[in-house]
């Protein structure tokens, strides 16, 4: 209970981040989902997992490509990698850890999403 509650709150400040900047030109951002993974063509956002955080985009074609897993401010930094938008407010930049995260973690189903995390616990 208490993970979802967490999971709550950094979604709703991600929002509040990432959305304040886009809240003038929404509809250009429909197809941008806060916390959810919608599984169409045309369709990006962020989304948490096992208590990780992701990106995904999926091109027209329905194929899915997802990034991650993301610290708190790591996933705000990853979303604006997304979205045509810029911030530059420093709390936002990714470590170096993230940026080769960004740059290297890249997976095509949630199951490999969790065959990766579970492979790097172990």
């Amino acid at each position: 209970m208490e993970r979802k509650i967490m999971s709550n709150i950094l979604n709703e400040e991600i929002k509040k981040n990432l959305y304040g900047i886009v809240q003038e030109n929404i509809d250009d951002y429909e197809y941008f989902h806060f916390g959810e993974f919608v599984e169409k063509p045309n369709q990006c956002g962020c989304f948490e997992r096992n208590g990780n955080w992701y990106t995904y985009v999926i091109d027209e074609k329905n194929f899915c490509t997802f990034g991650g897993p993301y610290s708190r401010n790591g996933i705000i930094c990853a979303c604006t990698m997304i979205l045509p938008i810029t911030m530059v407010k420093e709390q936002y930049n990714f470590t170096e850890e993230e940026f080769n995260i960004y740059l290297h973690n890249h997976f095509h189903s949630l199951e490999e999403i969790d065959k990766n995390v579970n492979s790097n616990k172990a």
